[in-house]
């Protein structure tokens, strides 16, 4: 059920919100990755939406056209330096040395955010875990 919104100081204007519902089943890479956050970490609904805003926030703000070129290559470098934060915290983690330098690193094709990667995955080889959204309601 949605909030109601409440606005006690009838000069102040009321929000508009938006509506989020995300059900994946349990067992799939979402809902396992959702109930982590949301019930194993500290904060993950922020962590869910820190994430989210690091990957698309330039681009939905870019699509407003409200945005200087200026103000758009700002936030797209602070997407890039939280998004390299998360990267050095997964080498941490898992104990994954970085690439010997930059040039060493393969060229990787520019793909359309839609578009779906034909690489192969070495998890599981027939389902692209971070692009499946088949369980979603």
């Amino acid at each position: 059920m949605p909030r109601k919104p409440s606005n006690d100081d009838p000069d102040k204007p009321t929000k508009s919100r938006v509506r989020f519902i995300f059900e994946p089943d349990r067992s799939s890479p979402n809902g396992v990755t959702y109930s982590w956050l949301i019930h194993r970490t500290y904060k993950g609904k922020e962590k869910a939406a820190t994430a989210a805003r690091a990957f698309w926030l330039p681009f939905a703000y870019q699509d407003t056209g409200k945005h200087s070129e200026a103000e758009l290559k700002d936030l797209a470098r602070q997407s890039i330096i939280r998004m390299e934060e998360q990267i050095q915290h997964l080498r941490e983690t898992f104990g994954i040395e970085p690439p010997p330098s930059e040039s060493d690193q393969p060229e990787f094709p520019a793909i359309s955010p839609m578009a779906v990667p034909t690489g192969e995955i070495s998890l599981l080889a027939q389902d692209d875990l971070l692009n499946d959204f088949s369980d979603v309601l």
